[in-house]
């Protein structure tokens, strides 16, 4: 009997380990959904009361519990943590199970109110009984594709609540019910087109700034003129602001041209008439010729600086789509000013009215006397004197008359001068056109040169006669204190230098004088007596006596000793 009871206490324990019957079996589960194709990827549950145990879905839909006890299990499976699918298995009389998943692919077609497909809009679904949410934003077409939606039907679903936003505006408030028959839904949002176009006076289109706001609600967007836009109805965003505005160079600010409010409750294209026009500002000099290369300002006395252009080669400074000077929005008074780099040229006062769109600003030149004088402080006649107008790339030029001077009319402001006398440059710079007065030094003629001649001891020979030739003139000299001669060089350039002694050329040398230079050169020889001896006579001489000397001194030993001998 001891026997009999442990045998069957045995064969309960082993059951309830699960080392028992079904221990070699396992569950197979396979997943589809209502299209009858595997889903992968898919959380399932298998639970009893004391157990439970999760497994995702292979790729081909297939999940396998093993090792489990014989008994009877919920298996279900889950989409974001909601039951989609279940059912009661009783194990290992059930070893496969098919479950098939009650989701649904969905597409939303989202139109405006003229029923054309509203793109760019945010869409929201969430189940109104349980966590569900989905996000996406429509295409070109309007659609927006969401995977995997529990039906409504589930008890912790329900019917779907679609936002659809444009930007923090709700165009879009609507409720839909998921179900295994539909797959498409189509919605309306309170989107409408609109389109705005600005225009001068004469239709010309204007390139401005356009920009729509809500007086309600924080929205607000910049538009191109004349394209369209998906904008929420009047209806949800409450009346609209319009406003235009331009920059009409990127220094200067931008300046607000209209401003209305509007209701929008259906697709339209806006057109505004501004009283706007092309401004021509024409600058030419007191001779009538056109000025390039300026600066022109204008400014009004209610809109402020509206901007500032360079004029062309025929003088012109282009501004776009100016305001007159009444009507919308009205500009006033201009003040038109021209400046050559920061000096200012000329101001005028102007109304700009419809027929009187281009303006002319005379600058006055400057009659300037230009005085051209060598180191010495002496005129320098006949000189050309040349001057480059870096900003309006005018070219002067002038001949100096006996007193040095050259007159000019200039606008005034900075140049660039050369001056060239003989065919040579002998001064360049920069001047400024503001006074009437201006002296120039020309730095290279008139040049002093000096030639010192010296024997090869250095001794200064004033006996020489040096003759200094340019361009084949000798020039006149005259011998200084200190032995040189000297000559003044007309411009620079190259000199030839010829030294005489005796009327005898014995040097001839080139050199090129630019700026006040001494030249000293040495000749091949020593003064004595008054005369220059070649340097190798000289050195015979020297030789010669020095071997004199030295035979005499030997001479005179040999006798010394000699004397000393015979006394002994």
């Amino acid at each position: 009997m001891r026997l009999a009871a442990s045998l069957l206490l045995l064969v309960l324990v082993l059951s309830q380990l699960g080392l028992g019957q079904g221990q070699g079996e396992s569950l197979t589960v396979r997943v589809f959904d209502i299209s009858g194709s595997p889903r992968g990827g898919v959380e399932l549950r298998l639970s009893n009361s004391t157990f439970t145990r999760m497994f995702e879905t292979t790729a081909q839909g297939v999940a396998e519990f093993r090792l489990i006890a014989p008994g009877v299990y919920n298996l279900s499976a889950l989409v974001d943590g909601i039951v989609v699918a279940q059912t009661t298995i009783s194990f290992p009389a059930q070893t496969r199970v098919n479950l098939t998943l009650h989701i649904q692919n969905i597409d939303l077609l989202i139109y405006d109110l003229d029923g054309r497909p509203a793109s760019g809009v945010s869409i929201e679904l969430k189940s109104e009984n349980g966590p569900v949410i989905r996000r996406g934003s429509t295409d070109s077409n309007g659609k927006v594709s969401i995977r995997d939606l529990p039906f409504s039907n589930l008890s912790q679903v329900g019917p779907y609540r679609v936002l659809g936003r444009l930007g923090e505006v709700t165009v879009l408030n609507s409720t839909i019910s998921v179900t295994p028959q539909v797959s498409e839904y189509s919605l309306t949002a309170e989107i409408i087109k609109v389109g705005i176009t600005i225009l001068d006076y004469r239709g010309g289109a204007v390139n401005a700034t356009l920009k729509l706001s809500s007086e309600s609600l924080n929205f607000s967007t910049s538009l191109a003129a004349g394209k369209t836009y998906n904008i929420p109805s009047s209806k949800v965003a409450g009346p609209y602001i319009i406003e235009a505005s331009k920059r009409y160079s990127p220094q200067a600010p931008e300046i607000l041209l209209f401003k209305e409010t509007a209701l929008l409750d259906r697709s339209q294209n806006l057109t505004y008439v501004l009283d706007l026009s092309d401004m021509v500002v024409v600058v030419r000099d007191d001779a009538g010729s056109a000025v390039r290369g300026l600066r022109v300002l204008i400014e009004s006395e209610k809109l402020g600086v509206l901007g500032s252009s360079t004029t062309s080669t025929s003088g012109e400074a282009t501004f776009s789509a100016i305001p007159f000077s009444e009507g919308r929005p009205g500009a006033g008074v201009y003040r038109i000013t021209v400046y050559k780099d920061s000096f200012r040229l000329g101001v005028m006062d102007v109304n700009l009215v419809p027929g009187f769109e281009m303006v002319t600003v005379t600058v006055n030149r400057v009659e300037t006397m230009l005085y051209i004088h060598t180191p010495r402080g002496q005129p320098l006649p006949n000189a050309t004197i040349t001057l480059l107008d870096p900003s309006t790339r005018r070219i002067y030029t002038a001949t100096s008359d006996s007193e040095g001077r050259a007159a000019l009319y200039l606008i005034p402001g900075a140049h660039h001068y050369s001056v060239t006398y003989m065919g040579v440059e002998v001064a360049s710079g920069d001047v400024n056109a503001t006074v009437p007065r201006i002296l120039i030094q020309a730095t290279k003629v008139d040049i002093e040169f000096r030639v010192r001649v010296s024997d090869w001891a250095g001794n200064v020979l004033r006996d020489a006669k040096v003759s200094i030739v340019w361009r084949g003139q000798e020039l006149e000299s005259v011998r200084q204190d200190d032995g040189s001669i000297q000559a003044r060089v007309p411009v620079a350039g190259e000199v030839q230098v010829n030294i005489y002694l005796d009327d005898s050329l014995v040097e001839r040398r080139l050199v090129w004088v630019s700026s006040p230079t001494l030249f000293e050169t040495r000749l091949r020889g020593v003064l004595v007596g008054g005369r220059l001896v070649d340097i190798e006579a000289v050195s015979s001489t020297v030789a010669g006596v020095f071997l004199a000397i030295s035979a005499a001194s030997i001479f005179i030993l040999w006798r010394h000793r000699a004397s000393r001998v015979t006394v002994r």
